[in-house]
């Protein structure tokens, strides 16, 4: 599939199409995604296919090079037909974000010849680097790598070693998947298919040029650079938090849309109502927590649309409007995850059969929402604390 316009609304909505024209290939992935805790083959296809995993590479490769609102809108359509797939384009998309910041050696080693290459990323400081001549001998084990399986390359976090094995910082590190070995962890009972291994490596070799120090990574000197697109003058860490509450708002919604439409055909045991829109108790709780998934929509768009203005406008955001942010994600989750306790009771018990997709939201949903990023409690200490000035608890925004 060629590359399409590069008019900002036009290519959202296209975007947004294609995510639907392609929905159906992964709505018939959720079960075998569900029971091989990986993407199917003909599912990752679609992804390369729609380039929708290339939303976050730079024009200058080949990459659609869109802004944060773009890809919120793309997880929330692909959360309708897959959770697990939207999860794991998000951190395609935000990994190749990530990647941006290794110099132009590495971007070129990553993407010159490939596109459409798949990043992964861990946060996770769980491995060591030892300098040696030309580079550094990279170890350790790290968790939670988000499609590893079908990665092309992986950004890891390790910690810098001196020669008497201590600590003297911390480093960014890009790895090709190949030299990585994957052990098999990832048991969970949702997002179950988005087969987040473990990756471990041992004293590999990774040259100095795929290694930057973590503060750099971390860092957002590159706000208001003027010579950079607005997507990579973008406040990285902000935008992956905004699109990973938004794969949880996506959840939230198709679960509201099968409620809705099932509702005229079911009755509510054990009343006399034969049809759920007969029962004024079940119209108004609808509505209540409709309203609710409307105001997450309403945090992750608010989100969004700040980093991007930010970034067009090449202004570094306020370290108060990151707090935010990290509140706006927190709370989105959290109305999303109330929002699908009701929408179980006010479908009934038949929510939990294991064809009835509203169980598969609400694991997925439920799972995703407890990533660290997403953490309710931390994002309110956070957005509560900028109004005093308090020292932020997280040292990344």
């Amino acid at each position: 599939m060629t590359n399409i316009g590069t008019d900002p609304m036009e290519l959202r909505t296209q975007l947004v199409d294609r995510v639907h024209k392609f929905g159906p290939v992964f709505a018939d992935g959720v079960a075998e995604g569900e029971r091989e805790r990986r993407l199917p083959d003909a599912t990752v296809r679609a992804i390369d296919e729609s380039q929708l995993g290339m939303l976050w590479t730079a024009r200058a490769y080949g990459g659609l090079e869109t802004d944060v609102r773009t890809m919120s809108e793309v997880a929330k359509a692909l959360s309708h037909y897959c959770p697990s797939t939207s999860w794991v384009v998000n951190n395609i998309n935000g990994s190749n974000l990530l990647a941006a910041k290794f110099p132009q050696t590495a971007r070129d080693e990553v993407f010159g010849d490939n596109p459409g290459a798949k990043l992964a990323s861990i946060f996770a400081a769980a491995g060591t680097a030892v300098r040696t001549e030309g580079g550094y001998l990279l170890t350790g084990t790290w968790p939670y790598g988000t499609g590893i399986l079908h990665d092309d390359w992986a950004i890891l976090v390790a910690r810098e070693l001196n020669p008497d094995g201590e600590p003297v910082g911390g480093h960014s590190v890009l790895v090709p998947a190949a030299d990585l070995t994957i052990e098999d962890t990832w048991h969970t009972v949702g997002m179950r298919a988005t087969g987040s291994h473990t990756v471990v490596l041992r004293d590999a070799f990774v040259p100095e040029h795929r290694v930057i120090p973590a503060e750099v990574q971390r860092g957002r000197e590159n706000a208001t650079d003027v010579g950079l697109p607005p997507l990579f003058r973008t406040a990285a860490i902000a935008a992956l938090a905004v699109v990973c509450a938004s794969v949880v708002v996506g959840a939230g919604q198709a679960a509201r849309a099968f409620v809705v439409e099932k509702a005229p055909h079911r009755g509510i045991a054990p009343t006399k109502y034969t049809s759920q829109t007969e029962s004024r108790t079940f119209v108004s709780s609808l509505g209540r927590t409709a309203l609710s998934i409307d105001a997450a929509e309403m945090h992750v768009n608010r989100a969004a649309d700040a980093i991007d203005e930010a970034a067009r406008a090449a202004a570094s955001l306020p370290e108060s409007e990151l707090l935010r942010i990290r509140g706006d994600v927190g709370q989105a989750v959290s109305l999303v995850t109330a929002a699908l306790d009701e929408l179980l009771w006010a479908h009934g018990a038949a929510s939990f059969a294991e064809s009835n997709p509203l169980q598969q939201y609400w694991r997925d949903a439920n799972t995703a929402a407890r990533h660290a990023m997403l953490n309710v409690h931390v994002g309110h200490e956070l957005y509560g604390g900028s109004f005093f000035g308090l020292e932020p608890i997280v040292p990344s925004l």
